[in-house]
């Protein structure tokens, strides 16, 4: 999968044609890491894909910006690799690898794949900037390839983590016979400490229902 989406969204140099004339820049710091995410697809999915998606926003650039795994920062990644050091931390990933860890690693990664509608993250004046803000012809190309994606995974189950992103899903799939009606609240908002408790709960309560035996 790291392939083939990595040749749509470099290789064929598309996105870099929508982008011109925006000041809008990609998130690509990942691509240093691009072994360890070669690796940490072969370790937990092994080309066997869950036919449950969490599907987020896009790659923010403190988190899976840099690590080019989703809701994964790099404090959370050493701890899943035994050859990555750094300790990068990003407030969203750190709420979502605790409900990873509570799952256990390998039972939550056999039992969902984890993605973002765009597969890349993006920054305008230094921030981050989310898909649906973008320009409309950018935002068709990230539909397509995100379609192209889930046609590979043939999930039976795509949960939002967020109200956008269940629009957004609720639309490109309206007529499939994909279970698009499970949403959970974005980890960015639920790790602020007075949403913590509740939405770590919520995470739980939901993602036991889809836990691969």
């Amino acid at each position: 999968m790291y392939k083939e989406l990595k040749k749509k969204y470099f290789e064929s140099n598309e996105i870099e044609i929508l982008l011109q004339n925006t000041n809008i820049s990609v998130l690509d710091n990942f691509l240093e890491n691009e072994e360890n995410i070669k690796l940490f697809n072969k370790t937990f999915y092994r080309n066997n894909y869950p036919k449950t998606v969490l599907c987020g926003i896009n790659p923010g650039k403190n988190g899976a910006g840099k690590t080019g795994v989703p809701f994964i920062d790099f404090i959370s990644l050493s701890k899943m690799l035994k050859d990555v050091n750094r300790k990068d931390t990003e407030r969203s990933a750190q709420f979502f690898y605790e409900i990873v860890e509570e799952i256990g690693i390998e039972r939550f990664y056999n039992s969902f794949y984890v993605t973002n509608i765009s597969w890349v993250g993006y920054v305008k004046e230094n921030k981050n900037l989310n898909y649906y803000d973008l320009p409309i012809n950018v935002k068709a190309f990230i539909y397509d390839t995100f379609k192209y994606e889930m046609k590979i995974v043939s999930p039976t189950t795509i949960i939002s983590l967020s109200g956008k992103v269940k629009e957004t899903i609720s639309k490109l799939f309206d007529n499939s016979n994909i279970d698009v009606t499970q949403q959970l609240a974005h980890p960015n908002y639920c790790a602020f400490p007075k949403n913590y408790d509740k939405y770590k709960s919520e995470y739980m309560d939901l993602l036991s229902r889809y836990l691969v035996k």
